[in-house]
């Protein structure tokens, strides 16, 4: 495009402000929009634009429906981050403190000229109820600078992204929407991100915690199309219980003068999305994925091994103490014994096997010097070990996928506040994985990153960056070998080693698995009328 006709099209600027700001125009499937050269946040000269609209508004009659495609004819400003989506929380983390249902927002970072790069599109994690792709933490552009298209989108949340209302289980439709998002943020993606220097043959789809769950459900939702040759699955969950249909919602209906029944949703409709956020936050109300049948699925492992999933590439892995985070602010975590604990709804696993339970994690013991040792290691194990033990045997061995599979175990004083004692906890790899460890200093107990934890972080940035560049080469670092549930040094420990990874014994780390295996296939479990597994 001639330089003048860009000058018209971004507006008031200057010939000397555009040269300045470094600004530049895409033409995108959305609509013309103006990014910026980031030339101070890594070493790599960095185009970025941010915040860029993927669908339309989704308030109002827009909402619980089918997306709509959004086009602006003006030149959309993309130098800022959008607004994050509706929160399930009081607070929702960094990066939420402006929200709307106009969030659906897509951001792309890619070196300056770039051309057919490999991509890499990021699902933030935050329990399916809050979180933002503009959290500082898992700003990708230390992944961009490594010579890929880093791309993060928000998705719908909580009751604005998972409903579980009658009205859409009685039409056969999906309750899912923040899958939907994801969908919709990868096909943009796909038809938008040659004009960002990448190459849509070469997406990979990945994210940590609900995010890396969320990738689950998309191999499988979309499995006969999934637009992408890898996926990236960081501590996922399994799949929760659920509140019987339409339980949660019609308490927000009865707060707001809404029908519980016939015309609940078109009551709702035309209540602002603050005003239903208001009563969710007063009434504690949970919303989840739904297990429709639709797009979520009941057992993902045995829909895996019957090959009923995306045949793409796998990264896998956990964090050594998954659990500790977790079970922190439950009571029956700190009694003298499991048993409470097993039937708490921290858990969620009501039909586990007391007696077994006890004879895996023996409390007091060597490993489990207290409960709440012994309660974290039972959560782990549960919800996030054995579906990755699961996940990448069944790839492996059944349909002969290549899968690399690790485990994260640095621990260190200045990861959380509450420093060692919570070891490897949920979420602290984020910020080696992303590159951001200069954010470490940023939160509590504010203790900038040693020079280790700096060398880690670029050894796992290398890993995850090669990954993205040939899924079937894998992270190819010193010392990570491909998966083979037959070789029990194929588990790849991360964190400690300052040059690679190191070798680790699968057999005994998923050990608890061959009993959690026994009752995994029987849930999500729909919680009781009363809410609680002990009622």
């Amino acid at each position: 495009m001639h330089l003048m006709s860009v000058l018209c099209a971004v507006g008031a600027l200057s010939l000397t402000q555009f040269m300045a700001s470094n600004v530049f125009l895409v033409q995108t499937t959305s609509g013309p929009v103006h990014g910026f050269l980031d030339t101070n946040t890594t070493s790599v000269p960095l185009n970025k634009l941010l915040g860029m609209p993927f669908a339309a508004d989704t308030s109002g009659q827009n909402r619980w429906r089918p997306l709509k495609p959004v086009f602006h004819e003006d030149v959309f400003d993309a130098s800022a981050y959008g607004p994050a989506c509706m929160q399930g929380r009081a607070d929702g983390g960094n990066g939420t403190s402006v929200q709307s249902e106009d969030c659906l927002r897509v951001n792309v970072i890619s070196p300056k000229g770039a051309k057919n790069l490999p991509v890499y599109v990021y699902s933030y994690g935050g329990g399916f109820d809050s979180g933002s792709s503009s959290d500082p933490k898992i700003d990708g552009s230390f992944l961009a600078a490594k010579g890929i298209v880093f791309v993060s989108y928000n998705y719908r949340l909580s009751l604005f992204g998972y409903p579980h209302a009658a009205e859409i289980a009685e039409a056969g439709e999906t309750q899912n929407f923040g899958l939907l998002d994801t969908r919709a943020a990868v096909e943009w993606v796909r038809d938008n991100v040659r004009r960002f220097g990448g190459d849509p043959a070469k997406m990979t789809l990945g994210g940590e915690s609900v995010g890396a769950e969320m990738t689950n459900q998309y191999l499988t939702a979309f499995a006969k199309d999934p637009i992408i040759r890898g996926a990236v699955m960081q501590s996922s969950d399994t799949s929760q219980p659920m509140w019987p249909l339409n339980d949660q919602i019609s308490k927000v209906s009865a707060n707001v003068g809404c029908p519980t029944g016939r015309g609940q949703l078109a009551c709702l409709r035309t209540k602002s999305g603050v005003e239903l956020q208001k009563v969710l936050l007063a009434t504690g109300t949970q919303f989840q994925p739904a297990t429709d049948n639709v797009t979520i699925f009941k057992d993902f492992v045995a829909l895996t091994k019957a090959g009923h999933t995306a045949r793409v590439p796998l990264l896998i892995g956990t964090n050594k103490d998954e659990g500790t985070l977790i079970v922190e602010g439950e009571p029956t975590a700190y009694l003298d014994t499991i048993v409470p604990y097993a039937k708490s709804n921290n858990l969620n696993f009501p039909f586990a096997n007391v007696t077994k339970l006890e004879e895996l994690y023996p409390t007091p013991s060597t490993a489990f010097p207290t409960a709440y040792n012994a309660t974290a290691a039972i959560w782990r194990d549960a919800h996030m070990l054995c579906l990755a033990h699961n996940l990448a045997t069944q790839r492996t061995k059944t349909l002969g996928l290549p899968v690399w599979r690790y485990r994260f175990d640095l621990v260190a004083n200045n990861l959380n506040s509450r420093g060692v004692r919570i070891g490897t906890f949920h979420g602290s790899d984020i910020r080696f994985v992303m590159g951001t460890w200069r954010t470490i200093v940023l939160s509590p107990p504010f203790i900038a990153a040693t020079q280790d934890e700096i060398t880690v972080s670029a050894i796992m940035v290398e890993a995850w960056t090669n990954f993205i560049k040939d899924p079937h080469k894998g992270p190819q670092i010193s010392g990570w070998k491909r998966f083979d549930p037959k070789d029990r040094t194929s588990l790849a420990l991360l964190g400690n080693s300052l040059t690679g990874a190191e070798p680790g014994d699968h057999f005994t780390t998923d050990s608890s698995c061959a009993y959690w295996n026994t009752i995994l296939p029987i849930y999500p479990q729909t919680f009781p009328p009363c809410g609680s597994w002990t009622c």
